[in-house]
């Protein structure tokens, strides 16, 4: 037998193995897992805005969530496996009201076996010595809604197959890597990919269980285990953490620095850089943490601490087997790459005046909603720092003012109430709908931080509180709108359940925590930001508006409505009229620009792919569709410096490319013809009916 072979069914054995002694071990619930179990149905039926009863049917749609969920392209699980679980479905309405969570311990053991057998057979495909042919005319299908479960081995076969020479392929023509140090890449990806699975503990399992349960009701509400809670609390809200200020990503079962917090202690500390690897800590006994091959969360955990506190990481510094001890103190971790962001900029019209610009960036809504209500006059909030740097710009004598939301998924409601306040004098901002009637949420306090012009940016990724915002500056005519076809169209409002807090009094365990929806948005004009979400005055085409994403495309979403409109303000700074000229301008310099012209063939051809569900495996054919950027930004034309990556936080808010140039030409525009409308004064206006 050729060694390479033997090499092979000696690796496919031991993999096999491993899935009989290891693979089938799937954690076991504990007495806090049930008792969270059935409080979470209960709370679901109590509390969710659609008051859903947890039945046979939902427990049918419940199941298929939860496959779906742990294998959402059909690479693992084979129709056997799914023919036996659904079988059970209509038990699990039943079981999940008595704690009994043994369903879905079944399952993982399922998938952890599968996942072993599928590391074997990439692993073989990898070594094998007939090497992919790309000069063969077939396709890998794209759309798992287009094919069901493979049918057996063989056939789960073939689909790696195909996965691993696009991957391969995508190596090869994205990244120039290929032979050996792409076959090593792929071996590493999927090894991780296998080993995360496996580190699955109880915790992790409950939270996906028990999330699929609530999508069965619509997208956005999911359960949060203790972990997850606590770190959605501190960075996505609060935006700050303790610990050393240092990304991590697991690479090979290796927690690898990936990037280093400016500011922060390891780069104060300058020992640190990106590509070491952290493989233990180092005890004040002098024993160690082992961490290589743990789960990245925990080993994230290990580090964390109260500010002031010291740890002793032991480090492997990148391209060496030494082994380093660095001793740090933690300090808190401000996450400044996600505050707003401000920058004054200069734009030249076709008269040659310039015009000074202030740019504020805005990543996400968040605010420390407790120390706001404590009066803390250093409390975190998105709403605080756009006044700041709105005050900043009217210092410098800036022109007009633009918000750049695209890329922004929402946060605080609440945040969002009160920075649309900085721009409208008062009034309704967004009504509410749950299942106790309509709350109305109103700007009550008069003023504005800018009442001069406005260019509001979205994208489909602008969601949730951003539409919110967008949408009062378009019902108040306040502002012109600029970016995609929509906004994300994420329409409805979640609440935060610490079942702890519910349950007080009792001596529990931490139990995570509930993201509930309980009510749904309106704008002022009565419209739902729902499925639909908020167009923009003028459109810029982009590859977004392609893309199969956005509220409309997830399973469960609920549906538009409306109701009564409320009375407002309107500022009249975008007439229609003057929206025709901005937009037929824009359109005829796009029309003249090489690389919009390069941007619609790159559009047509992701519209034509996508089409056919389907992606060439021919090298020829996949060179003559690749898109190399996501939505051709323009930064393809920019030198690269491998050697130095930018900073998030260093970034800056504003940065030319052509498609940000023929926004400021629109602005310039907007400055110039839209004068008369720009100086126009607010008037009441009631509601159409």
């Amino acid at each position: 037998m050729p060694r390479t072979a033997l090499r092979s069914l000696m690796l496919v054995s031991i993999l096999a193995l491993l899935a009989v002694v290891v693979g089938a071990q799937a954690p076991n619930a504990k007495p806090a897992d049930k008792i969270t179990a059935g409080f979470v149905v209960h709370i679901l039926e109590r509390d969710h805005m659609a008051k859903p009863k947890i039945d046979d049917e939902t427990a049918k749609k419940w199941c298929k969530t939860f496959l779906k969920d742990l294998d959402p392209q059909k690479y693992y699980f084979e129709k056997s496996d799914i023919t036996e679980f659904m079988a059970q479905a209509t038990t699990l309405d039943d079981k999940i009201r008595d704690g009994d969570l043994e369903f879905a311990k079944q399952v993982l053991e399922r998938f952890l076996k599968r996942s072993d057998e599928r590391l074997a057979t990439v692993t073989e495909i990898l070594d094998s010595k007939e090497k992919p042919n790309f000069t063969v005319d077939e396709s890998y299908d794209e759309d798992p809604d287009t094919y069901d479960f493979p049918a057996d081995s063989a056939e789960a076969k073939e689909r790696w197959r195909k996965r691993v020479k696009l991957e391969l392929l995508q190596l090869k023509v994205a990244d120039k890597v290929e032979g050996a140090e792409a076959v090593k890449r792929l071996i590493v990806r999927y090894k991780d990919r296998n080993r995360a699975v496996h580190q699955f503990d109880m915790s992790d399992l409950l939270e996906i269980y028990l999330t699929a349960l609530t999508k069965t009701f619509d997208p956005h509400s999911s359960y949060m285990n203790a972990k997850s809670f606590e770190d959605m609390m501190g960075q996505t809200l609060h935006l700050s953490l303790e610990g050393i200020g240092a990304s991590l990503q697991s690479e090979d079962g290796f927690a690898v620095v990936k990037e280093i917090v400016p500011g922060m202690a390891a780069d104060k500390d300058g020992r640190i850089q990106p590509d070491d690897k952290i493989v233990g800590i180092q005890k004040e006994d002098g024993s160690e943490i082992d961490l290589v091959e743990k789960k990245l969360s925990d080993v994230v955990r290990f580090i964390r601490g109260p500010r002031g506190t010291k740890v002793r990481l032991i480090v492997q510094p990148a391209g060496t087997k030494e082994r380093k001890v660095y001793e740090l103190t933690r300090q808190k971790v401000e996450l400044k790459e996600q505050h707003a962001k401000g920058q004054v900029i200069e734009t030249k019209d076709d008269q040659g005046k310039v015009h000074k610009v202030g740019v504020i960036a805005l990543p996400a809504f968040y605010g420390d909603t407790r120390a706001i209500l404590r009066g803390d006059p250093d409390a975190v909030s998105a709403t605080s720092d756009c006044r700041k740097l709105l005050k900043d710009f009217k210092a410098k004598g800036v022109d007009a003012v633009m918000f750049d939301l695209r890329g922004n998924g929402g946060g605080l409601l609440q945040e969002a109430v009160t920075l649309s306040g900085l721009f409208i004098n008062e009034g309704p901002v967004v009504q509410a709908k749950g299942p106790d009637g309509i709350r109305l949420y109103e700007d009550d306090d008069a003023g504005t931080a800018w009442d001069g012009p406005l260019v509001v940016l979205i994208d489909h990724f602008s969601a949730s509180a951003s539409e919110i915002f967008a949408g009062v500056i378009k019902d108040y005519g306040r502002g012109l709108i600029i970016g995609d076809s929509s906004t994300y169209g994420k329409g409805t409002v979640q609440q935060i359940v610490e079942l702890n807090e519910v349950l007080r009094g009792k001596d529990y365990p931490p139990l995570g925590a509930l993201k509930l929806t309980i009510q749904q948005f309106y704008r002022a004009n009565g419209e739902s930001t729902q499925v639909k979400g908020v167009t923009p005055h003028i459109h810029i085409a982009s590859l977004r508006d392609q893309a199969d994403f956005g509220e409309g495309k997830m399973d469960s979403a609920m549906k538009f409505d409306k109701i009564e409109a409320r009375p407002h303000d309107m500022y009249n700074r975008v007439p229609t009229d003057l929206i025709a000229m901005l937009d037929s301008r824009s359109l005829d310099r796009r029309k003249a620009d090489p690389k919009f012209q390069k941007q619609e063939e790159r559009i047509k051809k992701f519209a034509e792919r996508k089409a056919r569900h389907t992606i060439s495996l021919n090298e020829a054919k996949f060179k003559s569709e690749f898109m190399p950027d996501e939505d051709g930004d323009g930064n393809e034309d920019k030198p690269k410096d491998k050697a130095k990556k930018k900073r998030h936080a260093e970034r800056p808010a504003w940065e030319p490319d052509f498609y940000n140039d023929e926004i400021t030409r629109i602005l310039n525009d907007y400055l110039t013809l839209g004068s008369k409308a720009l100086a126009s004064a607010p008037v009441h206006a009631e509601p159409t009916r």
